[in-house]
């Protein structure tokens, strides 16, 4: 699947080592797709600016998700993308039984910074 929407909290060249080192980002997105994920029990999360969806992929899956700017090349920029960016993302959604219970998430894949790269200087 693949949404558009407005990142805030990324972790996406480095992994978010207080989550259990996970890649993350968190899309903005209306409200009507926030209430259908989290009555379907996905991760969402209210915050000041609306209403957002979590997205991880633990490291010890073997991959990094791949983050490309708006011409598709491979995205290199100080630092993670900044709140508030305009992105598209791709992911897949999972669900797991564990001995804890039924578990379902979002698998990311990847990123599209949609604005211009920051420029260090």
């Amino acid at each position: 699947m693949i949404l558009e929407g407005k990142a805030y909290w990324c972790s996406l060249f480095q992994p978010n080592t207080k989550f259990n080192s996970v890649y993350q980002i968190s899309l903005m997105v209306n409200k009507s797709l926030y209430d259908k994920y989290k009555k379907q029990s996905y991760p969402t999360k209210k915050i000041l600016e609306g209403y957002c969806i979590v997205m991880r992929t633990k490291t010890k899956e073997g991959y990094k998700p791949i983050v490309v700017d708006k011409k598709q090349q491979p995205l290199v920029m100080f630092g993670e993308i900044q709140n508030g960016s305009n992105v598209k993302v791709k992911f897949d959604t999972y669900e797991t039984n564990t001995t804890y219970g039924r578990f379902k998430g979002f698998n990311l894949i990847a990123v599209m910074l949609l604005d211009d790269v920051p420029k260090l200087f």
